[in-house]
């Protein structure tokens, strides 16, 4: 019977993803280090794990254009005692010229045993969204002449973040399919016409596994697929190595001729620091910018003092 159920579980999964790039949802600000903290994708994957926890992120987009993109987050997550649930907090402002984005939002997972080896989580994310596009900021002309359309601005907006996802999990692998943002915000302000943001509609499916290598080296390969109404499918395959003293590497190749290289190491006190760099090695932009960068720093404790705590590779 169990056995039946997860494979019920996989289909409803395959589903949703075929149905999720035809959903409501909104493209959303992720980390390029989203491998191991996939819960900025997911909320499903919050209190995964027996550690508690939290992240601060800072990301440059395209280092050298002025006004490109700039990320910052802030997310926070833990299980909760004696049950089966999770719970989160997310913090991201992004900045592109002058426009002003900041998010803020709650998730809660929980947990549903389908095997002895194999689980199922759901997640879901609610929150704000604070957005000013400051439009009577920009000078477009050299000789400072206004444009009429960029006179008036759109009044600051707090909009809704709603969003889902799934996991199916054990301690090799996983399979996850999210859409962070369901709800399509739009408003008219001072304007006719003028969207907040990008109407894209957007899901995230991955999975990846953990092999074991002789002298205690994992590998985990992994697979993420952005499908989103009107654009491409963007594909990101990735690899990370796992070396005995808390270590790690990993490099992505990506399907917008981008590739990134990540590293990652923990201290004694589980303080952990990651760095990770993008190029658009086959991108015509690549002649104007040195790369994107980020920075991460993260910090992991046994909350509840568990005696057995195994070992997080998603």
């Amino acid at each position: 019977m169990m056995q039946k159920g997860f494979y019920r579980a996989m289909v409803t999964l395959l589903f949703c993803a075929v149905f999720g790039l035809h959903a409501k949802g909104q493209e959303y600000p992720w980390t390029l280090q989203y491998i191991n903290n996939m819960h900025t994708l997911n909320p499903a994957f919050v209190g995964m794990w027996d550690k508690a926890g939290f992240m601060i992120s800072t990301r440059k987009d395209y280092v050298s254009i002025d006004g490109a993109a700039f990320y910052q987050q802030l997310a926070m997550y833990t299980p909760v005692k004696n049950t089966e649930s999770g719970v989160g907090f997310n913090v991201v402002k992004r900045n592109v010229g002058f426009e002003r984005q900041l998010n803020i939002s709650f998730d809660y997972s929980y947990q549903v045993r389908l095997d002895m080896y194999n689980y199922l989580r759901f997640g879901l994310r609610a929150g704000i969204s604070n957005y000013s596009p400051n439009l009577d900021k920009y000078q477009l002309y050299p000789d400072r002449i206004p444009d009429e359309e960029f006179l008036t601005d759109v009044n600051h907006q707090f909009m809704t973040i709603f969003g889902f996802g799934g996991v199916i999990f054990n301690d090799d692998y996983y399979i996850s399919l999210s859409v962070p943002q369901v709800i399509s915000n739009t408003f008219k302000a001072n304007r006719d016409g003028y969207s907040s943001l990008q109407e894209f509609k957007t899901a995230y499916l991955s999975g990846g596994y953990a092999f074991k290598l002789p002298m205690s080296v994992r590998l985990r390969p992994n697979l993420l697929v952005v499908g989103t109404v009107g654009k491409p499918l963007y594909f990101d395959l990735s690899g990370t190595v796992y070396f005995p003293g808390n270590l790690q590497f990993g490099l992505s190749l990506r399907s917008n001729k981008a590739t990134s290289l990540q590293a990652q190491y923990t201290f004694a006190n589980n303080l952990r620091v990651g760095f990770a760099s993008e190029y658009a090695v086959f991108q015509d932009i690549s002649r104007f910018q040195v790369g994107t960068y980020e920075i991460l720093v993260g910090y992991d404790f046994n909350l509840y003092r568990k005696k057995n705590v195994k070992p997080n590779y998603f």
